[in-house]
């Protein structure tokens, strides 16, 4: 039979093994959920959809990955929550229809009428003949465009039938400059009205040109108004900018800037506060140890005139240099025999990115930026174009981010891993003696 001493000690082993197993994963784990982060973001939304925000700037200046692999999210248990950043799209602006002037050709009178009062066909401010091709049949309409000349060039003439009944005709149309020489499109459409969206034409390509004649090849309607229809606008997604100073060199050759962090930089822009021109390179270094990378060379100015706005100096498109991220350690050098005056102002200009997550667990969830020890998360999330996400609401930065309890409840977690530890090895020194001094009774 067995010692009940020794089986006692037994249990109280495995016991404390056992409590050291359970402590050592949780301990691991919290140490992953928060090690090595610069800070971090208390985000609030409705769980169980996909939640989005727009990466604020000061995330970016914590990044220390050019990739934005350093980011991950956690729920309030510490889990991961599968995420993806990408870019914010633009919007599109559909530009309204304007009307323009339509006139038909009289036969009897030998030239072109409008019903509209008050319409002269002129180049350049002075009345010209108009002299339209010959026609052996059909309809000839001529449509001004001059007004669009130097801007937005219309892309679809639309045009609005009295639709009496019934009718199909193919138009044909030639270009003009000066209202005397003409250019065929090379390009036949049908006009037509059945009474059915999926059959009526009243829509024509169109090409840039100051006058356009219409020709049809049989009897349509009368025409009672004519408008012109522009290609959707797309605009650029918003660029975000970000200022900071520089320090000048000893001999005001050169300035240097640290724009801090990891930001998705699209241009760059030097800024002067009093009139001046500079001639200057641009380089930049992705560590202080590193070599210089050369960036090119532009002309910082500033020219002011009584009255008038500034004129300064227009962004350079970083982007064209290199495909890889810039920075985040800049230098300028001005060419020739000046020196700087003034260290110019940078203007980093960035393009804004969105970061979509599945709000799964309880929140709310925290967003921790900026390790080095974190490579990019291989997140499983993947939507779809048409997939709804709901906004998030965004904390205050925080750096550093271990809150001063959590950090408190890791060095708890440690302490109590070590004393478990070393009552086990208490123990297991006790119960070898006892098996000794029992082998020799």
């Amino acid at each position: 039979m067995k010692n009940p001493f020794f089986l006692f000690h037994r249990s109280a082993v495995r016991a404390v093994i056992f409590l050291a197993l359970c402590t050592i994963p949780n301990t691991i784990m919290a140490e992953a959920e928060t090690s090595g982060f610069a800070g971090s973001v208390e985000i609030t939304g409705t769980p169980g959809g996909l939640l989005a925000f727009e990466i604020p700037e000061d995330v970016y200046r914590g990044l220390r990955r050019t990739d934005m692999g350093d980011i991950r999210i956690y729920d309030s248990s510490g889990n991961p929550a599968p995420f993806f950043v990408r870019g914010i799209k633009g919007t599109v602006t559909i530009p309204e229809k304007q009307n323009v002037p339509l006139l038909m050709w009289n036969e009897q009178a030998g030239r072109f009428t409008s019903s509209s009062p008050g319409i002269e066909i002129n180049t350049q401010g002075i009345a010209v003949t108009i002299n339209p091709p010959t026609s052996e049949k059909g309809s000839l309409y001529l449509a001004d465009l001059s007004r669009f000349d130097g801007g937005a060039s219309p892309s679809k003439l639309v045009l609005e039938f009295e639709q009496s009944g019934f009718f199909n005709a193919r138009v044909s149309m030639r270009t003009s400059g000066d209202l005397s020489q003409w250019t065929d499109y090379g390009k036949t459409q049908t006009a037509a009205f059945y009474d059915n969206p999926g059959t009526d034409r009243n829509e024509f390509d169109i090409p840039r040109a100051r006058y356009i004649l219409l020709e049809f090849n049989g009897s349509i309607p009368a025409i009672h108004s004519a408008q012109v229809r522009f290609d959707p606008v797309e605009n650029p997604a918003a660029m975000r900018e970000t200022s900071f100073a520089g320090t000048k060199s000893a001999d005001g050759k050169t300035a240097r800037y640290h724009t801090e962090g990891r930001f998705p930089a699209a241009r760059l822009a030097f800024s002067l506060s009093r009139p001046d021109s500079i001639r200057i390179t641009v380089k930049d270094r992705e560590a202080e140890e590193a070599p210089w990378r050369d960036g090119g060379e532009t002309t910082v100015y500033r020219i002011e005139r009584p009255g008038e706005a500034p004129s300064v100096n227009g962004p350079i498109d970083i982007r064209t240099y290199y495909e890889e991220s810039r920075g985040p350690y800049w230098e300028i050098e001005v060419l020739g025999e000046q020196i700087l005056d003034e260290v110019p102002e940078m203007i980093l200009l960035w393009e804004a990115r969105e970061l979509v997550f599945l709000a799964r667990g309880n929140g709310p969830w925290t967003l921790a930026y900026g390790s080095t020890e974190y490579g990019p998360p291989e997140s499983p999330l993947s939507i779809q174009d048409g997939d709804q996400t709901f906004p998030a609401a965004l904390g205050r930065a925080v750096y550093v981010t271990p809150k001063t309890e959590k950090v408190i409840t890791e060095k708890w977690k440690q302490m109590l891993l070590w004393g478990v530890l070393g009552l086990a090895a208490a123990v297991l020194s006790g119960l070898a003696v006892y098996i000794i001094k029992s082998v020799k009774t």
